[in-house]
Order: structure tokens, then C-alpha cells, then sequence
């Protein structure tokens, strides 16, 4: 998934409720490494697909999201 998938709908930060815009950060360990997130333009939280599943959240292909439940269960 990438975050043009994340970011089809317009998406609030969790934080602070913040508009989330698309942006693209490097590897630090010096390999060239192309990472694309979700940053905040409010706090600066920085979201990718990892931190959402790790939250419970999944986006459908469709870019709506939906919240996973421990269970399976989604709503």
C-alpha cells in the first residue's frame, strides 16, 4: 500500500486532529532508501501503513478507512 492509497481521502491526524498531507522521508542508516508517510502540517506526526496497522486501522482499496478489531472483526 502506498500512501497514495493512504491518502485518497482526506485524513485527520490522531493527535491533534491536523490536516495529514502525503510526504517521503530517507533511510537514516545511509542506504538509499525511499520511504513514503502521512505527516501532520499541525504536530508533525509522521504516519505510514506499519504505524496504522500497529494502530488498528486499515485502509480498504477503495480509501475508506475501517477500524480492526483484535478479533477479526471489522466495522
Amino acid at each position: 500500500m502506498t500512501t497514495e492509497q493512504m491518502g485518497s481521502e482526506m485524513m485527520k491526524c490522531q493527535r491533534c486532529n491536523g490536516l495529514l498531507v502525503r510526504d517521503s522521508i530517507y533511510n537514516l542508516e545511509g542506504q538509499f532508501h525511499l520511504l513514503e508517510v502521512l505527516r501532520c502540517l499541525n504536530c508533525g506526526e509522521t504516519v505510514d501503513t506499519t504505524i496504522l496497522r500497529a494502530r488498528g486501522i486499515e485502509i480498504n482499496r477503495s480509501g475508506k478507512k475501517e477500524l480492526q478489531f483484535a478479533s477479526g472483526h471489522v466495522n
